[in-house]
């Protein structure tokens, strides 16, 4: 017994005939397109929206370390001297205008720091030149002020 798989190529056309759309079909595809377009991009904006806001974020992480390391390294320096070296290190994400959206606090604030003295630096950003999205969007409220990033060490 042969069991024969082999359609004719006729038959075949007809299953990739395609039918034209209709009048109506076609607006209502356009009509599907453009509400999903719309959704998408919503979605792709407010991504970009909350990673340019990670990305402040993590720099301020990074720059609240590396003064707290430069002050505890350097307890002669005040903290205008330390606040200038921290803009100027600061990542390229937060560091426009030459710093001017950094807020820098340094405690204790008397010099030379005794060894052993705990040295605390606060950096909080003003991160509404960084919104492009209008705030709140959908529904979302956006941070416009990033702080509370503090970070402790001992004086040498």
């Amino acid at each position: 017994m042969t069991l024969k798989f082999h359609r004719p190529a006729a038959t075949l056309r007809k299953l990739v005939v395609k039918r034209r759309p209709r009048n109506g079909e076609r607006a209502q595809n356009l009509v599907e397109f453009a509400l999903s377009l719309t959704v998408f991009s919503m979605l792709l904006f407010g991504t970009m929206q909350l990673a340019v806001i990670g990305n402040a974020a993590l720099a301020l992480s990074q720059l609240s370390y590396a003064g707290a390391r430069y002050a505890a390294v350097n307890p002669s320096l005040t903290q205008g001297a330390i606040a200038s070296y921290m803009k100027s290190n600061a990542a390229p994400t937060i560091r426009e205008n030459n710093g001017a959206n950094l807020t820098i606090t340094v405690s204790p604030n008397t010099t030379p720091r005794p060894f052993g003295t705990a040295v605390t630096i606060s950096v909080s950003y003003n991160l509404s030149s960084k919104l492009f999205l209008p705030n709140p969007f959908m529904g979302i409220s956006f941070p416009t002020t990033l702080s509370n990033f503090t970070n402790t060490m001992m004086s040498e």
